[in-house]
């Protein structure tokens, strides 16, 4: 199974004021994107607002991304959904609109009840495309799940051929290496928490998919090379000023609503988020400016 070995932006879909997709946006997003030096886009999860989206909505999206992404960008379809046969749907859309990948994430609402019944609910996803390469999308913090990852690769390498790893969002750093570990390395674990990127490349991770990417990647980009050359103080430098930009984040509303506006500031407006992701009012987004000014943001994220 073809890795990534590179760093994917989880992009913001683009509304219009009204709340329609602005699909527009999407070529000029593309082009930043690729100008920054990423390898591909993960859309519609978290950061895409997937599940605020319709299937056709999310079709549309992805459309939009594939067709306006050079040769070798690796584009991968979040096609997660609270039913199985929308999953199925969206993976087969995917693999007919030339996608690289696709990613599903644990349902939100009715839950396998174990490790066996979650791989069976990734086999029957993932069968239906088998010629991508699949990404289980571990993010406990949106879905409450506490499943053991390494449990899932051992059991899943035996139903799942096209298993390609997992996308990892979450701080248990000790589980992330356990899971590298599994089959002597045979699975890609994407590095999913952007403000402990460093560590995940102390434990020899390859490749990361980031929210924070789409508007912070020129630190990072700066971070990878810093640790690749063996230069550990200035990675470290770096990490803490990915930190301080998600901080300012945190404190306007969080990946979708504080993210949204941080491309706005570089001349990419991706709209509002879609209730219930509440938009900032003029205010805050003035206050939040003037936070990212102060600690430098502009200076080191590039248009």
């Amino acid at each position: 199974m073809e890795r990534i070995n590179g760093f994917i932006t989880a992009p913001f879909t683009p509304l219009n004021d009204d709340y329609s997709l602005n699909l527009d946006m999407i070529k000029p997003y593309s082009e930043m994107v690729v100008r920054n030096g990423l390898d591909g886009a993960f859309t519609c999860g978290t950061s895409g607002e997937g599940f605020s989206l319709t299937t056709t909505e999310r079709k549309s999206v992805l459309e939009e991304w594939v067709a306006h992404s050079p040769d070798g960008f690796k584009v991968i379809a979040h096609v997660g959904a609270t039913g199985i046969h929308d999953s199925i749907e969206l993976a087969k859309h995917a693999r007919d609109s030339g996608a690289w990948g696709i990613g599903v994430v644990n349902p939100i609402f009715f839950k396998p009840k174990n490790i066996d019944d979650l791989v069976t609910y990734c086999s029957v996803i993932a069968g239906a495309v088998p010629d991508l390469p699949f990404y289980f999308y571990h993010i406990p913090r949106f879905t409450g799940d506490s499943y053991s990852m390494v449990e899932f690769l051992i059991k899943a390498d035996k139903k799942i051929p096209n298993l390609g790893g997992i996308k990892y969002t979450y701080e248990n750093m000790y589980e992330f290496n356990q899971c590298m570990k599994v089959s002597n390395g045979k699975f890609e674990m994407l590095h999913g928490q952007d403000e402990t990127l460093l560590h995940g490349l102390q434990l020899g991770a390859k490749s990361g998919v980031g929210g924070t990417y789409n508007h912070c990647f020129p630190v990072y980009r700066k971070l990878i090379d810093a640790y690749n050359r063996g230069d550990y103080q200035r990675a470290l430098e770096l990490q803490n000023t990915s930190q301080e930009f998600i901080n300012v984040l945190v404190r306007y509303g969080g990946n979708v609503s504080g993210g949204k506006r941080m491309m706005k500031f570089l001349d990419m407006d991706c709209g509002p988020g879609r209730l219930p992701v509440n938009s900032l009012s003029a205010t805050d987004e003035q206050n939040m400016k003037s936070e990212l000014k102060r600690i430098g943001f502009f200076d080191y994220c590039n248009k």
